[in-house]
Formats: C-alpha cells, sequence, structure tokens
C-alpha cells in the first residue's frame, strides 16, 4: 500500500495566480482521477493568497490539504515564534478555503532534526495530528538518522510519518532523484522487502510533470543535482504511474488514523 504525496509548491517563488505549478498541479489532479486515487497535497501557506481556487478544488475532489510552512524556509533555519505565527495563520486560512481540518504537516526538505525539535510542542498546540517531516538517514544534509522508520508518536502524541527509506545505505527510494533515477525493478524490491508496519508514501512535485520548462537551477541545490531533476521530468509521470500500481492507499490523515486508532479526534 503506498500514498501519494505532493509537495505543492513553486521553484521560483513567485507563486502567481497563473503559474506553472497551478497547471502542473491540476495536471495531477487529471491524473488522479484517472488512477482512481486520492493524494495528500502539502502545500505552501502562500498559495493561500496566490491560487485559494487551487485548493478548493483539491479538496472538493477528495484530496487532502496538508502544510508545508508558508515560504519553504527549513525548519533548522527559522525560529519558533516566526515559525508558530506563520502556522498558525496559514492553517486557519486553509481551513477557511476547505471547510476541513488540516490534520498534517510536512517540513521543508524533510528538515525536522534533533536540532529543531521544538517544532514538534508548536504543531501539537496549534492542533495538528501528524507529521511527515522526518528522513530517518543521513544520505543529505538533512536527516534524523536515530530515528525509527516506523510511525511513531512524539512525547504530546504528535503522530509521526517517516520518509520510506530502503537498502543498506538508507536511501529514500520512493522520491526524488532516488527514484528517477533508478531502474524500477530495484524500487519495487524495495517496497516487498519494507517492513509490513511501515507507512509508505511516494513524494513528488508540481514541477516533475512539467517537460517544457526551460532548465532553471533548483534552490539549494547543486547544479548536477538541478540537471538531473530537470532531466528527469521526462520519466517521471511514468515512474509514479508504476509507484501507485504497486498498491492503492489512503490519504496520508487516513494512513495516521489507521496506525494508531483511536487516538485521531
Amino acid at each position: 500500500m503506498i500514498t501519494f504525496t505532493v509537495d505543492l509548491e513553486d521553484p521560483t517563488g513567485q507563486y502567481g495566480a497563473n503559474g506553472r505549478y497551478v497547471l502542473m498541479t491540476r495536471r495531477i489532479l487529471d491524473m488522479c482521477d484517472e488512477l482512481g486515487r486520492k493524494a495528500t497535497f502539502f502545500t505552501i501557506g502562500r498559495i493561500a493568497g496566490s491560487a485559494p481556487d487551487l485548493i478548493k478544488d483539491i479538496s472538493a475532489r477528495g484530496h487532502e490539504v496538508a502544510y508545508h510552512s508558508r515560504n519553504h524556509i527549513s525548519l533548522t533555519e527559522d525560529d519558533p515564534h516566526s515559525f508558530r505565527k506563520e502556522t498558525a495563520e496559514d492553517k486557519e486560512k486553509f481551513e477557511q478555503l476547505t471547510g476541513k481540518p488540516v490534520a498534517g504537516f510536512r517540513a521543508p526538505r524533510f528538515s525536522l532534526t534533533p536540532k529543531s525539535r521544538w517544532a514538534i510542542d508548536v504543531l501539537g498546540e496549534l492542533g495538528f495530528k501528524y507529521s511527515s517531516s522526518i528522513m530517518p538517514t543521513q544520505v543529505s544534509r538533512f536527516g534524523f538518522p536515530e530515528a525509527s522508520r516506523l510511525p511513531f508518536k512524539w512525547p504530546n502524541d504528535l503522530i509521526e510519518l517517516p520518509l520510506p527509506v530502503g537498502g543498506p545505505n538508507k536511501l529514500p527510494y520512493l522520491g526524488g532523484i532516488y527514484l528517477y533515477a533508478m531502474p524500477f525493478a530495484v524500487t519495487r524490491m524495495m517496497v516487498k522487502r519494507a517492513d509490513p508496519k511501515e507507512v509508505l508514501w511516494t513524494y513528488t512535485h508540481p514541477y516533475d510533470f512539467d517537460r517544457d520548462e526551460k532548465f532553471q537551477r533548483m534552490p539549494d541545490d547543486a547544479l548536477w543535482v538541478s540537471v538531473v531533476l530537470w532531466l528527469a521530468r521526462r520519466v517521471a509521470e511514468n515512474k509514479i504511474r508504476k509507484v501507485l500500481s504497486l498498491g492503492p492507499a489512503g490519504t496520508m490523515a487516513e494512513r495516521a488514523a489507521a496506525n494508531f486508532p483511536g487516538t485521531y479526534s
């Protein structure tokens, strides 16, 4: 069972009302309709102002709207006061647009690390039910290698659904550069070898589906990473479709509730 998640952001940082991220998100929505799948969209707060109708449409089509920070600033570079203020404001805006509670949060770049654990308390205070913010490995500048791969609860009862990792090097094989560059046979093998108690989910971005956009360097990424990700757009949608064919699953909120029955209310 693999849940489909989307980090809904605009790498250009412009967040125009008719930006390419809007067009690509609608393409993803159409793909979900075609496949009969429901997704969780971890959405940047600025989009509540730039494209409110997109947020309404995501929710109206049966998908979950979750939160991904206001401006995609890593938690390790943010401060508790600003984070709390922006998160509270954006959560309320999303809930007004959708008429539904916002239950989930994903840290930009999976930047919930031992140094940024303060965010857990803030999320609990603001009424979030789960987080999907930990990378239980050390293959990038962010990582929480000592964290469990299995769903767990923080001391304040916030549920954590860690990023799936696999293989001897604990690679995040269900998203990003690892999914797009890795032979699908290897991806399928890692899925089969995953612990049955893991919550598996694949993550993508609207720009991954944009085959026609001209090359531009991604913020905070090395040039070679930007090049590989841009070239990977030729195969990204096909890879995502293959991964989703491995088994249907509900939204992240539904997975969190299923793993901790009776405690998600």
